[in-house]
């Protein structure tokens, strides 16, 4: 049939959030999971600190010791569009032969930025951020909680490393191949605007954190959700 472009609208981008670190057992099975610690002689998808893969659907993975894993859960994050940039850097290596051109040489260290474009979202009943909006919010603001009766609660700004999931393809079905972009990341900016005619944005810059990076290329098996 042929290869063909598809819509931006395909795309979803997702966060990854930890639960409670599994040292022990067997992983739940069609489950994404973000690994920590290689015991030896493991049976875990991808053995390399950081790795984020999904299990079987109709089997599991027996943990053995030393093997530490955080189950994932994905949270979407409402976008208008993502971008994403990969670049490596080069060495000069001009020298007189070059015939007035200049030369270049991969130094093997690659760069992964991008931007998620978005509105700032409300609960249609408390008039509150909605949850993924104050989650982002809280990486830069200090936190204020005052509940007009007297109780305060105070949470300082905290910007940690998320897990960005970004899928390339929502519409692929049973036996077609979902196409990931996992990486690490660290939220560096937020801009916002209220325009008089304008919806409220909600704008986010982002660079690789440390952590494996993947192309993740998951054959759908049946019962797979898209996003987890």
């Amino acid at each position: 049939m042929g290869n063909k472009a598809l819509s931006g609208a395909q795309a979803i981008v997702y966060k990854g959030s930890r639960a409670t670190k599994v040292t022990t057992g067997n992983l739940t099975a069609k489950s994404w999971y973000e690994v920590i610690k290689v015991g030896d002689n493991t049976n875990l998808s991808i053995p390399h600190i950081g790795g984020v893969f999904r299990t079987p659907i109709t089997s599991t993975i027996a943990l053995v010791t030393g093997d530490e894993v955080y189950p994932l859960t994905l949270d979407r994050i409402a976008k208008t569009d993502c971008e994403y940039t990969v670049e490596e850097g080069v060495i000069d290596v001009t020298d007189d032969s070059e015939s007035g051109y200049t030369s270049n040489i991969l130094d093997g260290w690659k760069n992964i930025s991008g931007s998620l474009g978005g509105f700032a979202k409300f609960d249609e009943d408390t008039r509150s951020l909605e949850t993924n909006a104050a989650s982002i919010f809280s990486r830069f603001f200090n936190s204020v909680s005052d509940n007009s009766t007297g109780t305060y609660t105070l949470t300082p700004a905290k910007n940690e490393k998320l897990l960005l999931f970004i899928l390339l393809d929502k519409g692929a079905a049973v036996g077609q191949v979902q196409s990931w972009i996992i990486v690490p990341a660290y939220i560096t900016s937020m801009g916002g605007g209220a325009g008089l005619k304008d919806a409220q944005k909600r704008d986010l810059s982002w660079v690789k954190a440390p952590g494996y990076v993947s192309l993740y290329q998951r054959t759908v098996g049946q019962g797979d959700a898209i996003g987890g």
